[in-house]
């Protein structure tokens, strides 16, 4: 990054790119359940009697959880701060992983679908790989020079990346 480059962004593209970071992240959710899905022949809830929206209102709510966190990462940056808040994408990972488990509990799923689920663990680093890839993307638009990536075909001739 440039010492002396600093571009401002406006709050819709802030908005913008949490968006986009939480269709990533719920992609995310979806692949690694259904990969996890087709190794143990289940899904992750089995307990009779709770119903499968359960699971996606937990889901939900961690992701209204990972905007909100996601502002927070936001604003640091938009402050000049260079480096990701630790605390955040920490606080993201267990904060899902908490909240799936204990929204668990309450809704009566058992032990091994909540605090000893790879289900429930695998939310961890979901959640902080979407804070980083966030960071990530919002730190090159604000402390870079670069221009937004284009595909080969937009490219005129003798122009490389």
């Amino acid at each position: 990054m440039n010492e002396g480059v600093r571009r401002g962004v406006t709050r819709g593209y802030v908005f913008g790119l949490i968006a986009a970071t939480l269709i990533f992240t719920a992609a995310l959710v979806v692949m690694s359940w259904g990969m996890l899905g087709l190794l143990f022949g289940h899904g992750p809830i089995v307990t009779d009697g709770v119903p499968l929206w359960f699971g996606v209102f937990t889901i939900a709510v961690g992701l209204v959880m990972l905007g909100v966190l996601l502002w927070r990462q936001a604003l640091s940056l938009l402050r000049g701060s260079r480096a990701p808040v630790w605390s955040i994408v920490i606080g993201a990972a267990f904060g899902i992983y908490l909240l799936w488990c204990l929204f668990g509990i309450v809704g009566g799923l058992q032990l091994d679908e909540t605090w000893a689920s790879l289900f429930a663990i695998v939310l961890a680093p979901i959640w902080a790989i979407g804070v980083l890839v966030f960071w990530l993307v919002l730190a090159r638009r604000i402390y870079t020079d670069r221009p937004a990536p284009r595909w080969p075909w937009e490219r005129h001739e003798g122009e490389s990346e």
